[in-house]
């Protein structure tokens, strides 16, 4: 369970913003899917915190984007496991640089928030990889 967990949790950098764009049939950007946190929605910012909370997300969207597209994962169809296992160093590479840059922008109490939506996202996924 525990690894289950790590794995889908990597997949869940926060990518909250209008991606969308298209590579190619599996770069789609994860707005709208169930990796979309929507950070932006469900946390306040200040306008000072805006426009560099949305270049963090902007950029680890991008990172997502070209991982998805590596590993033919298409973040609008049912999570598979195997596939998310395969893309998982990548993916925590990418969240690792996203939380620690949310740290520096957050206040303590916004962090904290930050990190309990990132945590039921993954469990949702974890649920989803489960459904048939």
């Amino acid at each position: 369970m525990s690894s289950l967990k790590n794995v889908v949790s990597s997949a869940l950098v926060a990518v909250s913003l209008t991606a969308g764009s298209v590579l190619f049939a599996y770069a789609a950007g994860t707005d709208g899917t169930i990796y979309d946190p929507k950070i932006l929605d469900r946390i306040s910012f200040t306008s000072q915190q805006l426009p560099a909370v949305k270049a963090i997300l902007d950029k680890s969207e991008e990172g997502v984007v070209r991982v998805f597209t590596k590993f033919r994962i298409d973040p609008r169809a049912k999570p598979n496991f195997d596939l998310l296992r395969a893309a998982s160093t990548e993916l925590q590479a990418i969240e690792a640089w996203e939380k620690s840059q949310m740290k520096k922008v957050l206040s303590k109490d916004q962090y904290a928030d930050y990190l309990e939506i990132q945590q039921a996202t993954t469990a949702a996924v974890i649920k989803a990889t489960r459904d048939d």
